[in-house]
């Protein structure tokens, strides 16, 4: 597939007619039998038309639109992981640490607020990370956009949510403090970092992330190690981003990927990873070896806060 002056896409295809049909701003340049040379305009909705006719390696138009803005320059799997959770509503990015999946997540979603598809994001996330790493990041990266970190006591969190700000970040344990005015803050896009958190479907934690989704609610969930205990850790958040492809009772999604031993022992069944694998969809991962363009040194900053001083947020 080749891209023709950042506009159009030319490329050979069986589906030739139902392209001319379903997207006017196509047109079939020559056919030779069952086969057609076609172009096609390179926007959002055409790219999306072509990926559900199961056109292969359909480029996303922020590949080559959009600008990049703030003190970096993209590398090219933090380009490929913004195309991609451009292109899923619901997906799971599942690169190692220190691969840049914040800024990547930042870039996506400005692009998509750019183009009218979303107009607010919740940031959900550790204490740790919610000041250096997320709201660092979003200013060196997306400065024209505006960030709001809701952290205190309830009166508190609920004034920032109530605000006009862009981006809000708020921590895990914090979102049932707030639930009413979270559900009621107008957020399209909820990008949750982290997500091992979310393994469990019978937690608070749980419960309370996925009462903020509705149907046409984005939902990119961030995390290396989304079943580093057990394959079981997958069933969470597979719930979230793919229900169709787990059961409507964990247990039964035990008793597929796990085998009782003992009266308190299980161990994965063989294939597991694999059935790990295929719930666990749309997803991409980079692994550091795969990021040839890294720089050599990386930082990581995590702030904690006073644990008395944590309750009392929790408690309002």
């Amino acid at each position: 597939m080749q891209i023709i002056d950042n506009k159009a896409l030319l490329f050979v295809t069986r589906k030739a007619d139902q392209i001319a049909t379903l997207i006017p701003k196509s047109k079939i340049l020559e056919r030779n039998g069952d086969k057609a040379r076609v172009v096609v305009n390179w926007g959002d909705d055409e790219a999306k038309i072509l990926r559900n006719l199961r056109i292969k390696d359909v480029p996303h138009p922020i590949l080559g639109r959009y600008k990049w803005p703030g003190m970096y320059t993209p590398f090219e799997h933090q380009r490929t992981t913004a195309a991609f959770l451009a292109t899923h509503p619901r997906c799971l990015v599942l690169s190692e640490a220190g691969t840049g999946k914040t800024n990547a997540a930042a870039w996506a979603a400005d692009y998509l607020m750019n183009k009218g598809q979303v107009k607010r994001v919740l940031v959900i996330c550790p204490v740790s990370i919610m000041d250096t790493a997320w709201r660092a990041d979003l200013f060196r990266t997306l400065m024209h956009r505006t960030v709001a970190i809701a952290s205190g006591d309830r009166k508190k969190r609920a004034k920032l949510i109530e605000g006009d700000y862009e981006f809000v970040i708020i921590n895990y344990d914090g979102v049932k403090v707030v639930q009413k005015e979270l559900q009621a803050g107008g957020f399209d896009l909820v990008i949750c970092d982290e997500a091992s958190s979310l393994k469990n479907v019978q937690t608070d934690r749980w419960k309370s992330v996925a009462a903020l989704l509705q149907p046409t609610t984005r939902l990119w969930l961030m995390t290396g190690t989304p079943a580093s205990q057990s394959p079981f850790d997958a069933y969470g958040l597979a719930k979230l981003v793919n229900p169709s492809a787990v059961p409507n009772f964990p247990g039964r999604f035990k008793d597929t990927v796990m085998i009782k031993v003992s009266d308190y022992r299980w161990v994965p069944r063989p294939g597991a990873q694999e059935i790990v694998h295929q719930v666990l969809q749309p997803a991409i991962r980079f692994t550091k070896e795969e990021c040839l363009d890294l720089t050599a040194i990386s930082r990581i900053l995590r702030q904690s806060r006073d644990p008395k001083e944590m309750l009392a947020a929790w408690r309002g």
